[in-house]
């Protein structure tokens, strides 16, 4: 005969407790099941989405500033490997044409190419591209340059959390950005 029900469990609504009966070594398997789903759920709760979705930008920065660990890309082979804090060294690689990777930076390089943007500063006279070519893309993991890039965003994270940094007005509208052409 197949047993279905290994332990049996009984839920008391008035201290919120549950109360698992059956043989020992089940029990306390299904114990520590329930403990690593509680545990998962806690760290759902605290994790920087969750955040960010339910107590808004201040707490969200505020969690990124004082975050003690450094998030590397999740890609970086150091990173696979667990041994990212450790490293030193730079490691680079030739992204292949035909990588996804590869593709989408290509269009993003040609969706953001302004041709009628050459030329127009001091150390651009005299140039007049009106196309850009992608020949080569590297992939760089330089884990001691990202540390400090990291230090860098935790810091800038804690003056905004403070200071609550203004909304920039005319961001979109170039004519409202000042140059040394436009006058400063």
């Amino acid at each position: 005969m197949l047993q279905l029900f290994m332990v049996a469990y009984f839920s008391d609504t008035n201290t919120g407790c549950i109360n698992l009966r059956g043989k020992k070594e089940r029990v306390e398997k299904m114990q520590r099941s329930i403990k690593a789903i509680l545990q998962q759920q806690e760290k759902d709760e605290i994790g920087i989405e969750h955040i960010r979705e339910t107590r808004g930008c201040q707490a969200y920065l505020r969690h990124l500033a004082t975050e003690e660990t450094v998030r590397y890309p999740s890609y970086w082979k150091c990173v696979k490997k667990g041994t990212a804090e450790t490293k030193t060294r730079v490691k680079r690689k030739l992204l292949d044409t035909q990588s996804s990777t590869y593709k989408e930076i290509e269009s993003l390089m040609q969706k953001t190419w302004a041709a009628d943007k050459v030329g127009q500063g001091r150390d651009a006279a005299g140039l007049s591209h009106r196309g850009i070519v992608v020949k080569k893309i590297w992939s760089v993991e330089n884990p001691v340059l990202y540390r400090k890039y990291d230090a860098k965003m935790k810091e800038l994270c804690h003056h905004a959390a403070v200071s609550r940094c203004p909304s920039v007005k005319g961001l979109l509208d170039e004519s409202d950005i000042w140059t040394h052409r436009h006058g400063m």
